[in-house]
């Protein structure tokens, strides 16, 4: 009888154990670094969603402890319960929300992407070289076949009857070129001029038509320098494509990319080593949250860093719920949420973070 009383104990024991785990005193929070939203300075965490927590603390005193994670462990964690919610932003996707719970989306985001920024040094070599590109010999050799043309027809008429100033052979030729050129770009040295009438008609057409042409061989040239660095501007997450980009793993962005089949990315655990394997050529850009790179390039104090104006794959950004968690401190905390954000404290906070504009 006393075994079975013993063996009834332990029993109930063990079914009701994880109904004492949900109720334990004290909720363990996970979180990791995003700035502007999660910053550590000082062994102290600050942040927007810092100061969202301490508001919703200030009305439920609920006692908790921090515990940091990487973002993949953090869901992890979340999952298994051994974590109540997340400090961190979380964005809300259908992957996640099979695996935890999330609270009312308290801010809305977009992903971006980030590259270095181009020293002044760096652009005047690529102007220099754009000099030597092949569409700017192929516009100044165009341009020299047409004044070696309008040369040659003048050289024509004016060779007889007027030697003196155009001649005969190889130096004729170069005579009607030079007044060929001196015509078109309208310089006038009147060293050379036409005295028959076939030359003054070729020189009449010349006249005009050279306005007309040069215009155009001035834009052909002008388009030339500058293909170079036109061919080398991003302005759509499409010319990503086959870049080597860098994300967080299992984050948001990192899920967009995948589905979007862009296949050379690598992933990371944190902010710092995107922004070291950029730094170090690993990666050609980074594709993450804007609101975290303009952090990075914004606290980069040698201006290494620029975010391009492309948007793209549209985020919520929200708290993380263990299913583990009852639903009745759930339901606290997303209306804690909802009530906080709606005051206007939230609006200067994101503003005091530069979160206002996405």
């Amino acid at each position: 009888m006393k075994k079975i009383i013993t063996l009834t104990c332990f029993t109930s024991l063990y079914l009701i154990s994880p109904v004492f785990a949900q109720k334990r005193d004290t909720l363990t929070i996970g979180y990791n670094i995003a700035p502007p939203f999660v910053v550590e300075k000082n062994n102290t965490l600050e942040g927007a969603s810092v100061w969202l927590w301490d508001e919703i603390q200030k009305k439920h005193k609920l006692p908790y402890k921090t515990v940091a994670l990487p973002l993949d462990r953090l869901i992890e964690e979340l999952q298994k319960g051994t974590i109540d919610l997340s400090l961190s932003p979380l964005t809300i996707t259908s992957d996640r929300a099979e695996k935890i719970d999330f609270s009312p989306p308290y801010y809305t985001a977009h992903s971006a992407i980030l590259t270095t920024n181009t020293s002044r040094f760096t652009k005047l070599l690529s102007y220099v070289k754009s000099f030597f590109s092949v569409n700017f010999f192929k516009a100044l050799s165009a341009l020299v076949v047409v004044i070696l043309t309008f040369g040659f027809l003048e050289w024509l008429f004016e060779r007889k009857h007027n030697h003196e100033e155009f001649g005969t052979g190889m130096k004729g030729l170069w005579n009607g070129f030079w007044w060929s050129a001196v015509t078109m770009t309208t310089v006038g040295y009147g060293d050379k001029s036409p005295k028959t009438i076939g030359g003054r008609i070729v020189a009449l057409i010349w006249m005009f038509t050279a306005i007309i042409i040069i215009s155009g061989f001035t834009a052909s040239i002008a388009s030339s320098l500058t293909v170079n660095q036109l061919g080398g501007n991003e302005n759509k997450i499409e010319d990503f494509k086959t870049k080597k980009l860098g994300t967080i793993n299992k984050s948001g962005t990192e899920k967009w990319l995948r589905d979007n089949f862009y296949n050379q990315k690598l992933h990371f655990e944190t902010e710092m080593e995107l922004a070291q394997a950029l730094i170090s050529g690993e990666i050609d850009a980074i594709a993450y949250d804007r609101p975290i790179l303009q952090s990075i390039a914004t606290q980069d104090t040698l201006n290494r860093f620029k975010v391009l104006p492309i948007t793209y794959n549209e985020q919520f950004y929200a708290m993380g719920f263990s299913q583990n968690l009852s639903d009745d401190l759930k339901k606290k905390l997303s209306i804690a949420i909802l009530e906080t954000t709606e005051k206007i404290e939230w609006k200067i906070v994101l503003s005091e973070h530069n979160l206002l504009k996405n």
